[in-house]
Order: structure tokens, then sequence, then C-alpha cells
């Protein structure tokens, strides 16, 4: 299902055919991440006005903080490009350590900020930051070139399987004490799926599976809160003014909304009606001011994106990079379905920000900086260099078949 499908050599028509395909690629998925971010910049714009002023004194401070990172981020997109490859395999290993001594700060009292009964923001050398944010991106990377070395055989559980795991194991730790259990289990699908892809043997998935359904059900039952979650989520209308009162004014912004929506600016629900309106729950502004057209238009510009990170992923030539993508596809794609089913009373409530959309510079600059990648691997997937490696050098992926059977 996840070979790469191309062969190294083919007719010139075929390699044209596929280099242009690629080109494009590399363009459409960052055109896609500027028309996420320019939603989300007007949706924060219209969401926002009214808390930036009651916090900073200022009506703009989340819209130009948000305006400035945008900036920032794609300009850092056009710098990656540039940059030479095995720069970025070499920050691979720091980057994750670096991850791993941010997240187990939480261990030191007064390191973390505490807010919304969980403690996620980390002030670094007079920056703010939330560590859990990088931490999907370093574990991607992690992943994709452990298990893309020719010698990694996932049939052998203690020196193929495990070193994986304790990679998500050890972030797990740290994110469960803030806590933080919305960020846990995306990661802990993000190595699922990427072990899946590399080759994991059926049995090992089997076991992994029933092990984390337990896990998800033992943190619920350990946490009253997570629990109160899991019972307004049933029944929202039964605590309308407690654990249901979020979704239930989501619900309303999506009932005010229609189909065309009530007009930019125009939403009655972001006056402090909806909790977190310009960051978690951003998505219910948009659906109150430009209705059901307007989430169409965002699902389907996720959905977009998802399919051609897939597509450039599946046409890589070496295991590693074909890993790379399909971990930052999976990435897009599970955290914004996730904060969609969130906020469209599908899922328990979680705070998990809509990648690109929500305010938070953190998100904003893990998610462009995974839009670089992407667009690097078809770029470099495109060019004469990459087509014309021998057919000898390339190591194809297939999920499901142990990695020593892929040549």
């Amino acid at each position: 299902m996840t070979q790469s499908r191309h062969s190294s050599k083919g007719h010139p028509s075929e390699t044209g055919t596929e280099s242009g395909f690629l080109q494009s690629a590399s363009l459409a998925i960052v055109v896609c991440a500027a028309m996420l971010t320019g939603i989300g910049l007007l949706a924060i714009y219209a969401s926002s006005s009214m808390k930036g002023a009651q916090q900073f004194g200022d009506s703009l401070a989340f819209f130009r903080k948000q305006l400035i990172v945008a900036f920032g981020g794609f300009a850092g997109i056009l710098v990656a490009q540039k940059l030479p490859w095995r720069w970025f395999e070499a920050m691979t290993l720091p980057a994750w350590a670096f991850s791993l001594g941010t997240l187990a700060l939480i261990f030191v009292p007064g390191a973390y900020s505490v807010g919304g009964g969980a403690a996620r923001w980390l002030h670094l050398g007079g920056v703010s930051f939330q560590p859990a944010e990088l931490a999907k991106l370093t574990l991607i990377m992690f992943l994709a070139r452990n298990l893309g070395r020719q010698n990694c055989d996932l049939r052998k559980f203690w020196s193929g399987v495990l070193p994986n795991l304790a990679a998500f194991g050890a972030f797990a730790l740290c994110l469960m004490k803030q806590p933080d259990f919305g960020s846990t289990v995306l990661m802990g699908s993000l190595t699922v799926v990427m072990l899946f892809i590399a080759g994991l043997p059926f049995r090992y998935l089997a076991i992994m599976a029933a092990t984390s359904v337990a896990g998800m059900v033992a943190a619920v039952l350990a946490a009253p809160y997570r629990m109160a979650r899991l019972l307004s989520f049933l029944d929202p209308w039964a605590e309308v003014r407690g654990g249901g009162f979020q979704i239930i004014q989501s619900y309303l912004a999506f009932k005010n909304g229609g189909l065309l929506g009530t007009g930019l600016g125009e939403s009655r629900q972001k006056l402090f009606f909806l909790p977190e309106a310009h960051t978690d729950f951003i998505l219910s502004v948009i659906g109150e001011e430009l209705g059901l057209a307007g989430i169409l238009l965002v699902c389907g510009l996720f959905l977009f994106m998802s399919l051609i990170g897939l597509e450039i992923s599946l046409r890589q030539r070496t295991r590693y990079r074909t890993l790379l993508g399909v971990g930052c596809t999976a990435l897009i794609f599970g955290q914004s379905a996730l904060n969609m089913g969130v906020t469209m009373g599908l899922l328990p409530t979680k705070g998990m920000p809509l990648p690109f959309v929500s305010s938070g510079a953190s998100s904003l600059v893990v998610f462009l900086a995974v839009t670089g990648i992407l667009a690097r691997l078809a770029r470099e997937s495109a060019s004469p260099a990459e087509t014309s490696v021998p057919a000898k050098e390339s190591h194809r992926v297939h999920a499901g078949k142990p990695a020593h059977q892929i040549t």
C-alpha cells in the first residue's frame, strides 16, 4: 500500500511527468499552508480583539503576534529549501534531546507556568513556548531516522521495536505529568503509524493496540476530571453550566452560522460565551462567521494538504524520507482531525490547537516547519540528482512487511 511506486529509471516522459508533479506538489503544499494561515489570521483578528483589550490593553495583541510569527515562518520555509539535507539529518538527535530536556523540566518545581489546570508553558531566556508542540516534530524526525536505517529489523523486539517505543515513552512520561493527555495520544498514534509503515509485524501491532486501549482507559479512570469530561461529552446537556458548557456554545456557533455565516466579525459566541474562541475552538468562530461554506473550505484544505503530503511521501526514493514525509503528513491530518472532532462534539473536549489556524506561536512555527519539510522532500525528489539515483539505492517501504525483507 505504501510502497514507493516509481522506479528510479523509466521512460523520459514518465520521469518528466513525475518531476512536474513533485514541483507542483511542493508549491501546492505551501499554498495550502498559506491559505489556512490566512484564514486563521482573519479568524484571530475577529475573535481575539476583546480578549486582547481586556488582557493586554491592546485589541490587536494576538493578531499582531500571529502575523509576525507567520511572516517569520514562511521566510524560514524559503531558507530551509536551500540548506544542505545532511544538516537536517544531523539535527535529529540534538533536536530530540532538546525536546526531552525541555519536557523533563516539568519535574522541576516552578519551571512551567500553570494555566487551565495544566502546566504547558515553559519560559526560557525571556521566551515562552510549549515544548509539547516541538516534541511532536522531533519525535517524527527521530523515528524516521531510526526506522529508516538499513539494518533496522522490526522482527526483533528488543533491538528493533523497543528503542522507538522508548523514544515515545520518554516524551509520554513528561507529557502526562503536565498533564497533556491529548498530545500523548496523538504522539502515540504517530508512533504506531510510522512503525506500521516501516513494516512492524502485525502481532506487535495487535499487542500495542491492546496496550494502548488499556492505558487510555486507565488514564481516564485514574483522573476524575477526565471521567467528567467523558460524561459531559456523552451528555453535554446534563451539565449546561459545567462540563458541557463549552461544547454547547460551539454547537450554538455552528447553528448561528448556517450555510453562509453571519459575516466576518459578526460572531456572537466569541463575546466571552465560547471559551478559547481564538485557540482551541477557533473553528466554531469560523463556522459562525463563514458558515458551512467556511468549514468545508478549511476541511477541504486540510484534506487536500494531507493527500498531497501522502503522495509526496510515497514518491520518495529512500526509507528515511518516506517515513519522514508520512510522519509529517500524519501529524497535520491527525491534529486537525482531533481539533475538528472536539469542536463538532465528536470527541471529548481536549485542548488541541487547529494547525495553522489557531492562535499560538509554538504550534504555528512547528506546522510551518512541517510544511517546509514536505516542500523540501517534493522539490528534491523532483530534481535531476534525485531522479537519477540507481534502483539498487532505493529502499522502499511496505506497510506490514518486516524491514529486513525490503530492498
